[in-house]
């Protein structure tokens, strides 16, 4: 059973929108994240809706093959770096991860 990570990720609030999501697609950000142990599918759902005062800036979704493997992947070293690369870029006091448990319900 595939294990599936979400983060809610939220911009600095001295960043545009588009600084922050720059950074986030970004090479420097983007190698980080893919040396994730066990990291199998990695999709960013980038926030295109009017935004006003919010800086929600979009969901990370991370796929490993199973829990053990998302645990590893989270703990890992690398996981590490890519979390303090998002500093540059996120506020860390409003975002978040949650696990999931993905049900399709068409397609």
């Amino acid at each position: 059973m595939a294990a599936k990570v979400m983060f809610v990720i939220f911009r600095r609030s001295d960043l545009t929108r588009d600084q922050c999501l720059d950074q986030w697609k970004g090479e420097r950000h983007g190698a980080l994240v893919r040396k994730t142990p066990g990291l199998r599918k990695w999709t960013q759902n980038h926030v295109v809706s009017e935004e006003g005062e919010r800086t929600l800036g979009g969901i990370d979704e991370l796929w490993f093959d199973h829990m053990d493997a998302l645990q590893v992947g989270m703990e890992s070293a690398e996981m590490g770096a890519a979390v303090e690369d998002a500093k540059h870029f996120l506020d860390m006091d409003k975002t978040y991860a949650v696990v999931v448990d993905e049900k399709s319900l068409i397609g």
